[in-house]
């Protein structure tokens, strides 16, 4: 029973080509799958009838098999219509995959073809995209509900990892759960396991060498790029050329919203860049651009949107402390490293970035080191943000901003056990506080006051 040889070896192993791909014939499939079963792999998933055939004759592995067919009348394409379904029965899989969304079909619907699939004598796996297609999965009757498609419809947006949360959902039905779609890490595929998965379906990153080098290809060089910072006190603009600085560009922070996004746009035509990154305060949905919480030091500026649609270019926007963090951690001193960044300017920024990826919320959040309580009774930012500082800040001041500062430090280190610790901002690399930098085991930044836009640079390279 295929259950059965799945609580043995809960990994399946989808063997299937990009579209065009040199391996992308049965004997070169029949392969890769056996180098999948000497691993132990009990069950393969595999599209199309002659490599079915080819792979179940050779192998003798029981099998999730589906169709891959496009029809004009409808966007479902896995096994759309009873002539798949019955292709796939006369090959002899054990358990058909199909199309479990509720959207319009080709021909008959979905219970129908899961009644054929019953009747003749095989499983039916309903490849979900939402929990609305998990219950129209459970009340069709079928044996097996997989995560296939989250993210792959407009039903549901795409997770950057699995879909973790539609796997607990579909497990909370009690029917035997298949968790797939985007597993390349172990720790993936347990996790889905410790969730209460039947088994993994991972395919391309173990089968297919297209998106295999795909997802290992480097960013490509860029042109003419913009970056824009926002503070508390200035808005600046920089011009780079590849990951040159070549032209800087700047006013007082105006404080009307549509000013402000008035003359990035007009620096944007003047420059001719070709992208943009903004690193700004506040606190910004990366998917958007939208900044969603803002404290009042940049008036108005909740609501703010910096995207393709507001500025005229493909654009990224993060938190100020965000983007600088990831600037630092492009700079050939920091990359491969764990490294964190407090931004002390105006206010105060952190972010942290790890294995080449920031930390930082879905919609944007970011360390929140800046509203933490000192032992002097106000917060970190109050003491050491350049807003509650004189230009000139007294004896007194700087005392307690380095109270402050080594406050961040410890709780950096003891959160994020970062490689290095770099400081920007104009407070940050004042000779009052630089000097404490290397007590500290910190350093400053390399980008020295130009660390702001060569965070928003680097953020426009990973669009």
């Amino acid at each position: 029973m295929i259950l059965d040889a799945l609580r043995c070896f809960p990994l399946v192993a989808s063997v299937q080509a990009s579209d065009g791909a040199a391996v992308d014939d049965p004997s070169t499939l029949l392969k890769l799958a056996q180098c999948s079963i000497d691993q132990g792999v009990e069950v393969l998933r595999l599209q199309g009838v002659e490599n079915i055939r080819t792979i179940k004759a050779a192998t003798g592995k029981p099998v999730i098999g589906l169709i891959k067919q496009a029809y004009p009348s409808s966007d479902v394409y896995i096994t759309p219509t009873e002539v798949e379904v019955q292709a796939l029965l006369d090959l002899g899989c054990e358990v058909i995959a199909l199309d479990a969304t509720p959207r319009c079909r080709p021909s008959k619907d979905f219970v129908a073809l899961v009644n054929m699939i019953h009747q003749g004598g095989a499983l039916a796996m309903a490849d979900c995209d939402s929990p609305e297609s998990v219950d129209l999965a459970v009340s069709a009757g079928c044996d097996l509900v997989g995560t296939t498609l989250s993210g792959y419809t407009s039903a549901r947006a795409m997770t950057e990892g699995p879909d973790f949360d539609l796997v607990r959902y579909a497990v909370a039905t009690g029917k035997p759960v298949i968790a797939e779609g985007r597993y390349a890490h172990r720790w993936q595929v347990e996790s889905a396991l410790r969730i209460g998965a039947t088994a993994v379906v991972v395919g391309g990153a173990i089968n297919d060498p297209v998106k295999q080098t795909r997802a290992m290809t480097p960013s490509p060089a860029q042109g003419r790029i913009g970056a824009v910072d926002i503070g508390g006190t200035w808005l600046r603009f920089g011009v780079f050329e590849g990951s040159k600085l070549v032209d800087i560009r700047k006013i007082e922070r105006p404080d009307d919203r549509q000013e402000r996004l008035d003359w990035v746009r007009s620096q944007i035509l003047e420059a001719g860049v070709e992208r943009v990154g903004v690193g700004t305060g506040g606190t910004v949905n990366p998917a958007t651009g939208e900044v969603w919480e803002a404290k009042p030091i940049i008036p108005g500026h909740q609501g703010s949107i910096f995207s393709n649609a507001t500025l005229g270019v493909p654009t990224k926007a993060l938190n100020d402390g965000l983007a600088t963090a990831w600037g630092h951690a492009c700079h050939p001193s920091f990359a491969g490293s764990n490294v964190a960044t407090l931004a002390l300017g105006t206010g105060v920024g952190a972010g942290y970035v790890r294995e080449g990826k920031l930390v930082c919320g879905s919609r944007g959040e970011y360390p929140r080191l800046n509203d933490v309580m000192t032992s002097l009774g106000r917060t970190i930012e109050d003491l050491l943000g350049g807003a509650g500082l004189s230009p000139n800040p007294t004896q007194e001041q700087q005392e307690d901003a380095i109270i402050a500062f080594e406050t961040a430090v410890k709780l950096v280190r003891e959160m994020y056990y970062p490689d290095h610790i770099v400081v920007c901002g104009g407070v940050g690399l004042s000779p009052w506080l630089a000097r404490h930098l290397d007590r500290l085991s910190c350093k400053p930044s390399p980008y020295g006051a130009e660390a702001g836009l060569y965070g928003s640079m680097w953020l426009a390279h990973a669009i």
